[in-house]
């Protein structure tokens, strides 16, 4: 994904956040920004789906945030979240995330609520990340709507397959959720929310395990790309102003990094299809 303009003239602004908390299982998905952009190489500029090509986009990519790592994961979630506020302060620009675990996605989040008011969260995922605590953390990857759920009432998951007695009532109580055998309710949902702008966070163990399988926690029966464009092309007709790809693990992607492939070819969808947007 080359840069086609300079920093101040981009309308997308890619940034890498290299972090995993201690408390995932199988870890290496802090790895995954320098991966994803390595095997961006292999794809091509132009979308079949959106009839258009990244050439026509001016995007940027700033490289990596730094990370200060503080002796738990809460706290360096919080530093995350204090260097992002100093990158996202332009309300013209669409910014996406390359994590990193889930964890990365709540300080994200913030940091673009300080700037958008009015943020939709959607989540695609196999998991509902609805725990209140995970082993004693609150900022984990396993508490990403739990906590985002505290700023906004707009939450919309597709996806999920699988979670526990801790979450469930939490999430079936207070979270909109959207099986992929009925994505097109997605357009429904969005007509009654008033909210302008949207956060879009893809786990990349929404996939299928057949079509992703480097991701530390697989969960059979997922979505494969065309759910994924179905999705992108309800959102077009919104402002999706920010998204973020995490749970990319390279360490089980060897030799072929399909799955690294993958969420670049999702990257650039998203760019390409969000910038169809005119209203």
């Amino acid at each position: 994904m080359r840069n086609y303009t300079n920093l101040e003239q981009a309308k997308y602004l890619i940034i890498g956040i290299p972090y995993e908390g201690y408390v995932n299982s199988r870890l290496g998905t802090f790895k995954a920004p320098s991966y994803i952009r390595t095997y961006s190489e292999l794809i091509e500029n132009f979308s079949f789906y959106f009839s258009k090509s990244l050439e026509e986009i001016d995007l940027f990519d700033i490289g990596d945030i730094f990370i200060k790592l503080d002796e738990n994961n809460d706290k360096t979630v919080y530093n995350i979240y204090k260097n992002l506020r100093n990158v996202i302060i332009d309300i013209k620009k669409r910014y996406i995330f390359i994590g990193g675990d889930h964890s990365i996605t709540i300080p994200a989040f913030l940091a673009i609520k300080d700037v958008f008011k009015d943020l939709i969260y959607i989540h695609l995922d196999a998991h509902a990340d609805c725990h209140d605590k995970y082993l004693d953390q609150i900022y984990s990857h396993a508490n990403v709507v739990r906590r985002i759920s505290e700023y906004t009432n707009n939450i919309i998951s597709i996806g999920v397959r699988t979670l526990d007695d801790f979450e469930k009532g939490f999430f079936f109580s207070n979270i909109i959720n959207i099986d992929l055998s009925n994505i097109s309710y997605l357009k429904k949902v969005l007509e009654n929310i008033k909210s302008k702008y949207i956060y879009l966070s893809l786990d990349i163990d929404f996939f299928d395990p057949s079509v992703a399988y480097a991701v530390s926690n697989p969960v059979y029966d997922g979505a494969d790309f065309k759910h994924f464009i179905e999705i992108l092309r309800i959102l077009s007709e919104y402002m999706v102003i920010a998204f973020d790809v995490v749970e990319v693990n390279p360490f089980l992607d060897s030799p072929s990094y399909n799955t690294s492939t993958l969420a670049a070819h999702a990257i650039k969808e998203f760019i390409i299809s969000s910038s169809i947007y005119s209203k």
